[in-house]
């Protein structure tokens, strides 16, 4: 049975992939989300495969909560297959955001530090959290949701924060997996598309039925030697 964790449950990408996981008999799922209560469909999820969903509450960035979704994956089992680390923010929708942490001229030292938090730190401190469950998983692997915006190569300017906390994911990737490469474990940043979801809106390119089929087929065939990669949800490889 496949054992896979997976951040930013409640909704739009993170909600898909429990969704398509779930399709897969011989999977355990750990969703994570800050309101496990206000989730309805993660909850209806949840009602209809009692056996192998199992809803955590965890603010990413709390590292009090941080501990305690260890203890709770650890009470079911005794590895990870999969860490997902899915949740982010961009304070808003893509080109209808907080100016506090996208215009020059009204930048906040606070909403961007928050974003980098989100973004940036917590997938690393999640890593760390979850490393020696891990390393008792069957061909374990973890995966920092990344964006295209996060390639010094394709980002021309702007939106400054967002860009900005996934090029520092990036390097937390590779550093990621130079450390774990020996423990056996395949570390990724994947840019999932630009799909339409509360936060890429109506002017994404992608469905969520286009994308995530994708996403997963990456997942599954990935291997050791892909650790460090930055990944397009169609395979191809994002230039850094």
């Amino acid at each position: 049975m496949q054992r896979i964790l997976i951040t930013g449950s409640n909704r739009g990408i993170g909600l898909e992939l429990v969704r398509r996981y779930l399709r897969r008999e011989d999977t355990l799922i750990f969703a994570t989300c800050r309101n496990p209560q206000a989730a309805a469909p993660l909850q209806a999820l949840a009602a209809q495969h009692p056996h192998r969903l199992l809803i955590l509450r965890l603010e990413v960035t709390d590292a009090g909560q941080i501990v305690e979704a260890v203890t709770a994956v650890r009470i079911k089992v005794d590895g990870l297959d999969l860490l997902i680390n899915n949740a982010g923010t961009y304070a808003g929708r893509v080109g209808d955001a907080d100016p506090q942490v996208t215009q020059f001229g009204a930048l906040e030292v606070g909403p961007m530090l928050d974003m980098l938090r989100v973004n940036t730190v917590a997938p690393l401190m999640m890593a760390q959290a979850f490393a020696d469950l891990l390393r008792r998983g069957h061909n374990p692997r973890l995966v920092n949701v990344s964006s295209d915006a996060g390639s010094l190569t394709m980002w021309d300017g702007g939106a400054y924060t967002y860009p900005a906390s996934k090029t520092a994911l990036n390097m937390f990737t590779r550093c990621l997996a130079h450390d774990l490469r020996a423990d056996g474990i395949t570390v990724i940043s994947l840019h999932p598309g630009f799909i339409q979801t509360d936060m890429g809106g109506p002017r994404a390119t992608l469905t969520l039925d286009e994308a995530i089929p994708g996403v997963i087929r990456v997942i599954d065939n990935l291997a050791p030697g892909d650790s460090g990669q930055f990944l397009n949800w169609d395979g191809s490889r994002v230039p850094w």
